[in-house]
């Protein structure tokens, strides 16, 4: 049977790989290597989400997934008695989603850097919508170069009253 795009359904589910200890990474890059569709959704962008579990799918129908089970990295393929665990599509983009939506959020709140250009928000109102380059930063703590009266003045504000420019 085939969806709207041609493509079998079968070939669209979402099969779930149990990997070895810290070896996601590993059996993510044998299972690409040999031709199937595979996603590790990383937290953070560096740890995975499901601590040794990866999806992976068929590049094709006719592709079979008895392979998955002797490669590296790889110990199972999950499943629920006789039947193998598949995950539809739309959980997969739902996943793929909330990892984008973490790695705004993430972007958004980098540690300011010096040199970097920030604008004050408006939780510093005396100050807000300024413009001025981070000379140091701390956790909290951050001194931003301003022109204030013709003159680069050098002030204290907190790391959360700015944003990166």
């Amino acid at each position: 049977m085939q969806d709207d795009t041609g493509e079998s359904i079968s070939a669209r589910r979402w099969y779930v790989a149990y990997t070895a200890p810290r070896r996601e990474a590993c059996a993510s890059e044998q299972l690409a290597r040999q031709g199937y569709r595979v996603y590790l959704p990383l937290y953070g962008g560096l740890e995975p989400l499901f601590p040794r579990y990866l999806f992976f799918r068929p590049a094709h129908a006719s592709q079979s997934i008895a392979p998955v089970r002797s490669t590296r990295g790889v110990q199972s393929i999950v499943r629920f008695g006789a039947l193998y665990a598949s995950v539809s599509p739309e959980l997969i983009q739902a996943i793929r989603e909330q990892e984008f939506l973490w790695a705004r959020e993430r972007d958004a709140h980098r540690p300011l850097r010096p040199g970097q250009r920030v604008r004050v928000q408006c939780n510093a109102p005396a100050l807000a919508g300024m413009e001025g380059l981070v000379q140091s930063a701390a956790s909290r703590r951050v001194v931003v170069l301003m022109d204030i009266l013709g003159r680069q003045t050098p002030v204290r504000l907190p790391s959360d009253s700015l944003e990166a420019v």
